[in-house]
């Protein structure tokens, strides 16, 4: 079969070849002889692409071909912008959107590869150092910032152990205890993180990060007031947006929204390119039923921030409430393609086409939810109402009956 399939590729190639000679303005014949030379694995493929484009400068086809090109050889980025510009083309390709989402994920794990490389080749040279220079802090907190950068509590339990090192060396080193305090933070130790905050902080009142670290503990802790007070503290320190948009945050906490929104607006004035604070200025107008303000500030948190899957989920449902379908449809696709493991994301979606009456695709949407989190009784509820507007009678009381067990089972703890 192969060797059949070999000669077939050939023949097509050649008739391809032909038909170019002939009418040398043929898009579609170089598309196809490009199509042909791929399945060669020839790399001239790509020449025909180019012509093609060249020819027909909007030709969807030929940039999606590109991309699988590109794709297949582990060039991500470049397979990424050619479904970037193939979605330009036709915007609601959800086989070009697919395409993007899988190289995306690939590109990351590629990109993770090369970058824990070279987090194992820095923690290989501070460890020379340290045989050279056992009393090294900068070597100690370089090594355990490696560490942390792996991702994994093994590695942010290897840089507690060197951070802890520093601080017994030196117990001042400011550096050395903020290390501490955001190691003992990742791995959920609040007490000890903020213990070693405040050290930083006796060691250097005029030191910011600290009273910053200090205020998103003492958050995690739910002490909100104290919170409220380190960040005000670290403000007349330094004004800057992160700071101004972390207060915003502690306002919208303690449901001062106009306070939340004035520090947004800081934060917004002081550095225009900062998506964070636009993204929860647009929440604020979200919850205050503001729905166009909430819709352009997400538009712009998008713009500085593409890869910021919730504010493409927040604008999908700001566009479903607006009634725009066609954006919100095209939000949530985007939403998926960014994080294709978010049962929240499938959940809206689902909602969206259930008001459209597009029942089977409201459908299929909840039951991916419900692959990805099979315990939420609200997405049985969901699934039950849909399924019971699709005359499925059976299937929607078996999820009734389900969610109102697992309500039971969560109210029984």
């Amino acid at each position: 079969h192969n060797y059949d399939k070999s000669w077939l590729e050939l023949s097509c190639f050649a008739c391809n070849d032909s038909a170019v000679r002939l009418y040398p303005r043929y898009a579609d014949a170089f598309y196809q002889r490009g199509l042909c030379r791929m399945q060669l694995q020839q790399a001239k493929c790509i020449l025909d692409f180019n012509k093609t484009l060249a020819i027909i400068p909007k030709h969807f086809q030929a940039y999606l071909s590109r991309a699988a090109y590109y794709g297949s050889k582990g060039r991500y980025s470049k397979a990424i912008m050619n479904c970037t510009e193939a979605l330009k083309i036709e915007q609601h390709s959800v086989r070009a959107y697919l395409y993007r989402g899988v190289l995306k994920f690939y590109n990351r794990v590629n990109m993770l590869t090369l970058l824990l490389q070279k987090y194992e080749e820095a923690v290989e040279s501070f460890s020379k150092v340290l045989k050279l220079n056992p009393f090294s802090l900068d070597a100690y907190i370089g090594r355990g910032n490696a560490y942390l950068e792996y991702g994994h509590s093994k590695g942010t339990r290897q840089a507690l152990k060197d951070f802890l090192t520093a601080v017994h060396i030196n117990p001042v080193c400011i550096k050395a205890r903020l290390c501490l305090g955001y190691s003992l933070q990742a791995l959920g130790k609040f007490q000890k993180a903020w213990t070693q905050f405040s050290a930083a902080i006796h060691c250097d009142p005029s030191c910011h990060n600290a009273y910053d670290g200090r205020a998103i503990v003492c958050l995690q802790m739910g002490d909100i007031f104290a919170a409220f007070q380190d960040t005000n503290a670290a403000l007349k320190i330094t004004t800057n947006a992160e700071l101004l948009t972390n207060r915003g945050v502690i306002n919208q906490f303690m449901g001062y929204l106009n306070c939340a929104m004035h520090d947004y607006q800081q934060a917004i004035t002081k550095d225009p390119s900062y998506a964070l604070a636009y993204f929860n200025a647009a929440n604020v107008y979200f919850v205050n039923k503001q729905f166009s303000q909430a819709n352009d500030y997400y538009t712009k948190a998008i713009e500085l921030d593409p890869q910021n899957e919730s504010a493409f989920l927040n604008r999908a449902i700001t566009n479903t409430l607006l009634r725009n379908f066609e954006e919100a449809k095209t939000d949530f696709e985007k939403a998926i393609s960014l994080s294709p493991l978010s049962a929240a994301i499938y959940f809206n979606k689902a909602n969206l086409y259930s008001m459209l009456q597009q029942y089977e695709q409201a459908e299929e949407d909840i039951s991916k939810a419900l692959s990805i989190q099979p315990y939420d009784a609200l997405l049985y509820k969901l699934r039950a109402d849909i399924r019971g507007k699709m005359g499925l009678i059976k299937e929607a009381i078996a999820d009734y009956k389900k969610a109102i067990s697992i309500q039971e089972l969560i109210n029984s703890n």
